[in-house]
């Protein structure tokens, strides 16, 4: 995985390594039908734009700008709102999906997540 995302020196490289890691693990948990590929792909999103929300609370709470309590408050906030927003993406699946549009999609999802983070 190294190869692939790079190391942990970077909370950014962190949260996708995560996202990886986690989206992985659904797909070949042999207790479970596994995700569709739409599934999987929205999984990923979501999975990763609550890894960089994670690392904005964190960096909020080391500034001083946020207390563990409304940090808890804000984390389930963000769970819920990312859910949301990616369960209305329209993602093809399909073999000619584009990483070009996919990444698009889940950057601006990303930006507007941060946003939401800083103004409360």
């Amino acid at each position: 995985m190294t190869l692939m995302i790079g190391d942990d020196g970077h909370p950014d490289d962190r949260a996708i390594r995560q996202a990886a890691t986690e989206q992985v693990k659904k797909i070949v948990a042999t207790d479970k039908e596994p995700p569709t590929a739409a599934e999987a792909i929205k999984g990923f999103v979501s999975a990763y734009i609550f890894q960089l929300g994670l690392v904005e609370l964190q960096d909020q709470i080391t500034n001083g700008t946020l207390d563990g309590n409304e940090a808890v408050t804000r984390e389930r906030m963000l769970r819920g709102w990312i859910d949301a927003k990616v369960r209305g993406l329209d993602i093809d699946a399909a073999p000619a999906l584009s990483a070009n549009s996919l990444h698009q999609a889940a950057a601006d999802l990303a930006q507007r997540a941060i946003r939401v983070l800083r103004a409360r």
